[in-house]
This record gives C-alpha cells, sequence and structure tokens, in this order.
C-alpha cells in the first residue's frame, strides 16, 4: 500500500486517467486488481484488499506521472475534515505479529533535520521492539491512545512490557475540575481489563491550582502501580523557598487566631464595630495590603505567577496547560522513576495524528524523546507515533476490532476527547459543557471576572457561544450518566452486542489543538 502513495500522477486530470497512469507506473507490479464505481468518485482496490478513492485523497497528496519535472511532498494522510464512515480502511488492519524478529521499524516518511533541535532529535529507526526495557503508552483514555495499545499488542508486544501513563490534570484539586469525571475511571477500567498497569501522575492541584498560582509551581506525584504508594519528584530549590514563605504566612494566621476571630455575619449598625464590613474590609485593607505586598513580590520573583487562562497557540509557552500538566509531568516522572532513571532502554509511545491538524501534520513519526541521556544516566529514550498517518476510519476500526467502548464524551456527541473543558473547544462543545455543567460553567465565567483574563483569546464565555446548539447526543444516557457521575467499571470497557460508532464520530478535527 505504501507504493501506492509513493507514487505520483498528474492531479489535472481525470479519475480515469489517474487509475489507468497508476497502472502504468506499476507495470505488471500494479497494486490494483480493478476499479470500482462510486458515484462520481473513481474508487481503486490494491490486491490486498484495500479500496481507496483518488478523489478523496488527491487533496492530501499530489499524484502526478513519473516524467512530471517537480515532484511535490507526498505526505499520505488523510484529514480527519474529510474522514468519513465510508473512507477505505488504509492503516487500521490487523497487525503482524514482529516482536522477537529483531525488526527495526522505520517511519513511512523521513524525519525532519532543518533546524539544529530538529537534527539532534532525529531518528531514523527504533530499536527492535523486543531490545525495550519498558515500553510506556501515554493513555489519555481518548481512542487514537487507545488504538496505540492494541497496535502494539497486534505486534507481538507483551503485556508485561507495557505501562499505562495517564496524566492526572486535575491534580486532586478538592473543589474544581477541569477534565471530565469518567476519564480517571475509563482508564482505570482499561488497565484492569487489559492486565496492564497503570501509573498515573500530576501536577498537585492541577490546572485551576496552576491558573491561581503565585509562587513556584506545585511538585510532580505519581502512583506506584504496585504498591498503591503516592510518590513525588524531587523539589526545586524555588519551591522550597516558595513553601517556607507561605509556612511563615501561616504561622502568622495562627497566632492571630489566638486574638481572636470573626464568623458572623455584620451586623445593622451604626458601630464600626459590630458593623465590621465597613471598618474591616474597607478602612482596613490598605494597611494589610501595603505590608504584605512585599511577600507577594518575593513570592513573584521565586517562581512567578500564572494568573491567566493558557492561550490557544501551539507552543508550550503560552498554551501552558499542555506544556505545565502533561509534558513536563510525564518528564519529571521518567526521570526520577527508579525502573526509568538509569541503564534502560525505554520507548514512549504517543497517539498523535497528522489527519488531526496542520501543526500536527509536521510531526515526526518517531523521534529522540526529551529524557533521553545516554551519556549522563545511560538511558536510552525514543518516541514512537504509531498511528500518525492512521485516519479517523483506521483508528475506529482499531477499536471495532477488539470491540472496545470508547470514551463516553465520544458517545454522548464529543469529536474528541480532550479536557472537558478545553481551551480549543468549539462553542457547540462549549454549549454541551454548559448543558452538563451548568455550576462548573458559571465557575469559569466567574474565574474570568476574577482575573481580567477571557478562556478565549478575544471574547467571555458567553458571548463566544452565542446562539450555538449544544452538541450533547441524547440518545445514549449511559454515556451522559457516566459524563455527569464518573461512574465507569471494568464492565463496561468492552461492547457486549454489535459495535457501533460513537455520535461524536467523523465530526472532523475542530475542537482539538492546533
Amino acid at each position: 500500500m505504501s507504493e501506492l502513495f509513493e507514487e505520483t500522477l498528474y492531479d489535472s486530470i481525470s479519475g480515469e486517467e489517474k487509475a489507468a497512469a497508476i497502472i502504468e507506473n506499476f507495470g505488471n507490479k500494479s497494486p490494483i486488481h480493478e476499479e470500482l464505481p462510486k458515484g462520481n468518485s473513481k474508487m481503486i482496490q490494491t490486491f490486498d484488499g484495500y479500496q481507496v478513492s483518488i478523489f478523496d485523497l488527491v487533496s492530501d497528496y499530489t499524484l502526478k506521472s513519473p516524467n512530471f519535472k517537480e515532484k511535490k511532498n507526498n505526505l499520505g494522510y488523510i484529514k480527519d475534515s474529510k474522514c468519513t464512515k465510508d473512507t477505505p480502511v488504509i492503516y487500521g488492519n490487523q497487525d503482524t505479529v514482529i516482536y522477537g524478529a529483531g525488526k527495526r521499524i522505520k517511519p513511512r516518511l523521513p524525519g525532519r533535520k532543518e533546524s539544529e533541535h530538529m537534527k539532534k532529535i532525529f531518528l531514523p529507526e527504533l530499536l527492535p521492539l523486543e531490545e525495550y526495557n519498558l515500553i510506556i503508552i501515554l493513555m489519555s483514555g481518548g481512542k487514537d491512545s487507545v488504538a496505540c495499545y492494541y497496535k502494539l499488542l497486534e505486534l507481538g508486544v507483551p503485556k508485561e512490557k507495557m505501562e499505562f501513563w495517564h496524566h492526572d490534570i486535575d491534580g486532586g484539586h478538592p473543589e474544581r475540575r477541569m477534565d471530565w469525571r469518567c476519564t480517571q475511571n475509563y482508564v482505570k477500567a482499561l488497565s484492569e481489563a487489559e492486565g496492564v498497569p497503570l501509573r498515573p501522575s500530576w501536577r498537585v492541584n492541577g490546572f485551576f491550582g496552576e491558573l491561581y498560582r503565585i509562587g513556584a509551581s506545585e511538585p510532580i506525584e505519581w502512583l506506584d502501580p504496585v504498591t498503591g504508594e503516592i510518590k513525588h519528584c524531587k523539589f526545586s530549590p524555588n519551591y522550597l523557598k516558595c513553601q517556607d514563605i507561605k509556612e511563615k504566612a501561616t504561622a502568622e494566621i495562627e497566632e492571630l487566631l489566638q486574638y481572636g476571630y470573626r464568623m458572623k455575619f455584620p451586623a445593622k449598625s451604626g458601630d464600626l464595630s459590630r458593623r465590621w464590613c465597613s471598618a474591616y474590609l474597607k478602612i482596613c485593607v490598605a494597611d494589610a495590603v501595603v505590608s504584605n505586598l512585599d511577600r507577594l513580590r518575593e513570592l513573584e520573583q521565586l517562581g512567578g505567577k500564572r494568573h491567566k487562562f493558557p492561550a490557544k497557540g501551539s507552543t508550550h509557552q503560552g498554551r501552558w496547560c499542555s506544556g505545565n500538566l502533561k509534558a513536563a509531568v510525564q518528564d519529571s516522572v521518567t526521570s526520577n522513576l527508579d525502573v526509568t532513571k538509569t541503564d534502560k532502554k525505554i520507548l514512549v509511545v504517543s497517539g498523535e495524528r497528522r489527519g488531526e491538524s496542520v501543526g500536527r501534520a509536521k510531526y515526526n513519526e518517531m523521534e529522540v524523546h526529551r529524557t533521553n541521556a545516554a551519556v549522563k544516566a545511560h538511558r536510552i529514550v525514543h518516541q514512537w507515533r504509531p498511528v500518525i498517518d492512521y485516519s479517523e476510519k483506521d483508528i475506529w476500526e482499531v477499536l471495532k476490532r477488539h470491540k472496545v467502548n470508547p470514551h463516553p464524551c465520544y458517545r454522548a456527541g464529543w469529536n474528541r476527547c480532550s479536557c472537558a473543558m478545553c481551551i480549543f473547544s468549539t462553542p457547540k462543545l462549549f454549549a454541551g459543557i454548559r448543558e452538563l455543567y451548568p455550576e462548573e460553567y458559571e465557575l469559569l465565567k466567574q474565574d474570568e471576572r476574577i482575573l481580567g483574563f477571557t478562556l478565549d483569546n478575544k471574547c467571555d464565555l458567553d458571548t463566544f457561544i452565542g446562539e450555538a446548539e449544544s452538541c450533547v447526543y441524547h440518545g445514549d444516557q449511559k454515556a451522559i450518566d457516566s459524563l455527569k457521575t464518573g461512574r465507569f467499571s471494568v464492565n463496561d470497557i468492552y461492547v457486549t452486542d454489535e459495535w457501533m460508532y460513537p455520535a461524536g464520530a467523523f465530526h472532523g478535527a475542530e475542537g482539538g489543538p492546533c
């Protein structure tokens, strides 16, 4: 099939002529067995049973003849925005076992080397899968990460060689949630059903702790899948200094309690000692602010402050939710964990796909991971995106083959399984959040007012949603119940009846990362 993608023809000729030119180019080795009519689109069937529409794919890679002088980049993937349930399955068929055969997997497209950084992380091929001591699957609970796991399983990777790593965006915050209430239970249920260890990790207090942060970011913790013990990464010097300042402030408050406390509403009186709201909330406030400015300023100098929502950009500096709550968490755990710290060969597997966005279309299929420390710690870390060329149809085919129930958000009408209140959500998706979680939605609006910074780059939430209809599909009440209550058990992982596409399938990639 890859040969078909690598061939090029004129992009201005008819479907019939293109099909004929493909046959001519391949000669006796043509992968085309027969032409299948399908409306106005010319379908071709390959020798191994794939059906490909020339018209469907031509927009994603250019077909030209061998005598065409100037060749264009031939990407060979289908954008989510153009994928439907009728799109042919190209990459998502059953894989062949290669584990233990000494096979080195190479990328379909060569890795990029246009900058010093890209040259540094360039990886021409993976080690044979059996040579890695640990294969870490970054398991978000979304369809792509689930498909990555089943692809590895089909390639023959033993379950004891794999671990699911899930980054909890909410970090155990006592009051607020940014992610779906059922995501933790969904990932846990998949782990238990498949018998693959789950290692959850998080930044303490998660998204909202970081949103309202003054001083250094909270530490990173993880749960040991064997002992159940919560462990933490090494504290930074700045964090320890900030903690010292906060502890001193807390001690001062406790000392103040010895001198009295209020805990009752002000009285309707002209006496300011009884109508304390005026005296203590107006008259004395300026004095308190002045005396504490130095302490706040010291916290900011040590660790900075956040106090604004992530930006809808492609860099982790502006879109800090991905950088600070996912990438940094993963890197810290990898560097601090005994089983990954030194003398190990590790493969990190993630589910990004080219069809999702313009930005992800440029990703390498494989590269040297950020935590690679071959000299210092004798730790080799590679990253592989095994489904990078898969279409949405290919991904669903994998889940269908293994009878896996997708995350409830797909079944309730969401096209992506990002955080529930992801900054990239469309008006229709946020209207769905407003319907399912009205209290959380009101708190988000309150955050905008407190911070003076809107979640959307240009306007407040109500304006952003406007008159958009909710995306919620009410035909799957069990999925909606799971989103509202957080309930999802190991008995819910597999589909016992006929597997069906969820309501959110084939609605494009809008509402996801750039």
